[in-house]
């Protein structure tokens, strides 16, 4: 890559885009010269240009040049690997598993006996295209010549492995305990090569051992005490010796875009994360804080300050408390301490942003996160990988063997006793260079792990090893990946239709440009007035709730959420459907039917007067010639009015005439 074009490739990144992180290298000025932790101070805080629609042509490119994928079957073929990895982790416990990995789209289990065909057998029907083979035997040619009378013993694991190496053969000249097709392999370099430390002043050195000499010779000799290497690969039918360049923590390579610690190191920052109050936080590689006595780190790119990043928070690299492989704080007893490389850097500056994605180095102007997160997988043999990094931008291949990886600890020049260890993958196809510490492995949209470790000069063969992510995140009690989430939509109703009070509402959660919506998302609907719901997704991102009762429009937010990521909240209203006129009720028992027009009482006609009684005058009634005065009543109201009336007439009529008569015989 031309430094002009590098120079572009970082003058975008400056969002702190917080994803490619790189190992730790000296600070060096644009002159090569090492700078040092006085000089790595933060600069004034430059302003963050943020960056919209980033190029995935590099993606694109790099996994048809690297894998012979396009971008979709890079997706599809993360997918895959996220069901081998779920698939080991059911079957890690099982007896006679031995390992799993991925062979032309398929997923291979690695083991024996029927406990193990049991437990792939109920994987069956979720996971398709599983099958199990038997552990391959290693050819004669790998191993030393076995005692007379012993029967060689097949290996388990790797965990298994590596307790009885450390035990038996120590771990001095160790690189790696590794599982791949079938067979365990056992790597050893004559000695393993420290880190370049911040006090060289003459630029970029080779990564080697403390003499400056190459190390790739096999250590072989057994020490006192111990048996050598090859006697030991010896016991087993399924494990092979093979000798390699030692491993190097990435370092001494200046440029790209990374961050400074200030103890004068120069890393790449990783995933976005959230701490156990929810803030966000940024992951890194463990190596990068120098045991714990870095504080802070600023923003570089390419030679130039940009600002201050943040503090460094919790670290470790190897076992608890950065120990090393012979000490264990936890189990003193035993001898093949194994831990991690992890650092997180916290109280971030207020106007950077770290995103749930991996920069692919797309485009020159906008060189942004391309990659969206959705989840962890971890790594599996033949699972495709791209690593994100400073110094070697984007680069991608495939998992070569999965295990546990030796590399010196900040101290190992003066004692060589300082090896630390840690669980991690190795890919002979991804290319590194220092810098690239603490950069994101990716397989489709899953994060598998951080840059860790890379050969040392003047190896011969490339490698790349990784640190599993979800080991990091297991010292990390609290701590979440930062998901990639789309906002939700309003499927049904449409947009500017009505809804009805007890209506099921109906949405979706788009997954583009993801291949899925993240594992255990919901959609937290909030009404004015009422507690928040959190409705469950679908598989295909589909959710669904009632509308309440109300006499108004329907106003609320959806916001899709999982855990501590968010997606931002959108506001919907929907006017409530007018209501129709109340249906006819029927007729009460025994009434009118309602079918036949009620009848309209008779107008009674005007009374006769009566006759005088004992020559009075003659008795009148009250409503003689009256017409009814509420012609409008109809139905049994009416007829009960007119019927009153007359009965009233009558009783009157009566009590005239029993006064009449009373008053007659008075007299």
């Amino acid at each position: 890559m031309t430094a002009a074009r590098r120079a572009h490739l970082v003058l975008g990144a400056a969002t702190g885009i917080l994803l490619s992180a790189t190992c730790a290298s000296p600070a060096m000025a644009g002159d090569g010269s090492a700078t040092t932790p006085a000089l790595a101070q933060a600069a004034p805080a430059a302003p963050v240009q943020s960056t919209s629609g980033p190029s995935d042509a590099a993606l694109a490119d790099a996994a048809l040049r690297d894998l012979g994928l396009t971008r979709e079957q890079f997706a599809a073929a993360g997918e895959r690997g996220a069901s081998a990895a779920a698939a080991a982790n059911r079957l890690r416990g099982v007896p006679g598993y031995a390992g799993i990995r991925l062979d032309g789209g398929h997923i291979v289990v690695t083991g024996s006996g029927a406990e193990l065909l049991a437990g792939v057998a109920a994987l069956a029907p979720g996971i398709p295209d599983i099958a199990v083979e038997a552990p391959r035997a290693v050819p004669e040619s790998g191993h030393a010549a076995p005692k007379s009378g012993t029967v060689p013993q097949l290996a388990g694991s790797t965990e298994q492995l590596f307790q009885a190496y450390v035990r038996d053969v120590g771990p001095h000249g160790l690189q790696a305990v590794m599982a791949a097709d079938g067979k365990f392999i056992i790597r050893t370099g004559a000695v393993n090569a420290p880190e370049s430390t911040t006090d060289q002043s003459s630029g970029p050195g080779p990564e080697a051992a403390g003499d400056g000499s190459p190390a790739d010779t096999m250590t072989t000799a057994a020490r006192p005490g111990k048996v050598s290497p090859a006697e030991f690969v010896a016991r087993y039918a399924n494990v092979e010796l093979d000798g390699a360049a030692p491993l190097a923590s990435e370092a001494d390579v200046p440029g790209g875009v990374g961050y400074i610690a200030d103890t004068g190191w120069i890393c790449s920052t990783g995933f976005s994360a959230f701490d156990p109050a929810g803030l966000p936080a940024v992951l890194s590689a463990g190596h990068c804080a120098s045991d714990g006595q870095a504080t802070t780190a600023t923003l570089e790119f390419q030679f130039v300050q940009a600002g201050r990043l943040g503090s460094f928070g919790f670290s470790q690299f190897g076992g608890p408390g950065n120990s090393r492989i012979i000490e264990d704080p936890l189990d003193p007893n035993n001898p093949g301490n194994v831990g991690t490389d992890i650092s997180v850097i916290e109280d971030l500056r207020d106007d950077l942003d770290p995103l749930p994605a991996a920069s692919t180095w797309g485009d020159p102007s906008q060189p942004g996160p391309d990659v969206k997160i959705i989840g962890t997988a971890d790594p599996v043999q033949g699972m495709p990988v791209c690593r994100s990094g400073r110094t070697s931008a984007w680069s991608c291949g495939t998992v070569d063997a999965v295990g546990i990886f030796v590399v010196p600890g900040p101290d190992y020049a003066a004692d060589e006793t300082d090896l630390r260890a840690f669980r991690g993958f190795l890919s002979y196809g991804v290319q590194s260079s220092g810098g690239d510490s603490g950069g994101p492995y990716v397989s489709g949209n899953y994060a598998v792990g951080t840059h860790a470790a890379g050969d040392a000069p003047p190896a011969t063969v490339n490698f790349a090893v990784g640190a599993t992510l979800s080991e990091s995140l297991a010292v990390l009690p609290g701590y979440q990946l930062e998901l990639f989430l789309n906002k939700p939509a309003i499927t049904s109703p449409a947009p500017g239709a009505t809804y009805e009070p007890g209506q099921t509402l109906t949405g979706t959660v788009a997954a583009a440009p993801a291949s899925a919506v993240a594992a255990g998302s919901s959609v937290r609907i909030t009404m004015q007035g009422k507690d928040p719901e959190d409705v469950p997704l679908g598989a295909a991102g589909s959710f669904s709730f009632t509308a309440p009762d109300g006499p108004g429009p329907l106003r609320f937010t959806a916001e899709t959420i999982n855990g501590s990521s968010r997606s931002g909240a959108v506001e919907f209203d929907f006017a409530r459907e007018a209501p129709e006129p109340p249906a006819p009720q029927p007729p009460a028992p025994g009434g009118p039917d309602p079918e036949q027009p009620a009848p309209v009482p008779p107008v009674p006609a005007p009374a006769a007067p009566q006759p005088p009684v004992d020559g009075g005058a003659a008795v009148v009634p009250a409503d003689a010639g009256a017409v009814p005065a509420d012609l409008a009543n109809t139905g049994a109201a009416g007829l009960l009015a007119a019927s009153g009336a007359a009965v009233a007439a009558l009783l009157a009529g009566i009590l005239l005439a029993v006064w009449g008569r009373r008053r007659r015989q008075s007299r």
